[in-house]
């Protein structure tokens, strides 16, 4: 594993192929969880498919859903999701865990420390971070995890 997490003016940020979907992730040690919201994934999204989305989730995936406070102290609720097969810099991750975030109107990706605790990497002379190593088998899919396949099937049945 070689991945680069590369510093902008204010913060790290890495950048995961999941599919069709290619989210920048700020890499937040501050981030209990990685959270990722629908608008980010998708965004054209309505607000009336994240509404139907939000329906689905609350009555399939409520078991699993976590309320998180924001840095403006909002609070706001997710839903655990996992894909398959995400590639991170030449890295292909057999899982990858967010917890997926609907009623927000602001794009939100933040890589927390679910995923960083896994990780082990370096600095180098630019000052990014480098990680060379990820603990699979201690990473754990969150209990009542939406399949990624299920979430996307489900968006597409309600494209408008």
């Amino acid at each position: 594993m070689n991945v680069p997490v590369e510093r902008d003016s204010s913060a790290y940020r890495v950048s995961f192929d999941m599919g069709n979907h290619v989210p920048v992730l700020k890499f937040d040690t501050g981030a209990r969880y990685t959270v990722i919201s629908a608008r980010i994934l998708y965004r054209d999204i309505s607000d009336e498919r994240l509404r139907h989305i939000a329906e689905y989730c609350e009555k399939n995936y409520a078991m699993g859903k976590e309320q998180f406070l924001s840095a403006s102290g909002d609070t706001i609720c997710g839903f655990p999701a996992t894909f398959h097969n995400v590639r991170i810099g030449d890295t292909v991750l057999p899982k990858f865990n967010f917890y997926l975030i609907l009623e927000n109107k602001r794009d939100i990706a933040l890589l927390g420390y679910d995923f960083i605790e896994h990780c082990n990497g370096s600095l180098n002379m630019e000052k990014n971070i480098i990680l060379t190593e990820f603990n699979d088998e201690a990473y754990g899919v969150p209990k009542g995890a939406i399949e990624g396949d299920e979430l996307i099937l489900l968006i597409d049945s309600l494209a408008e």
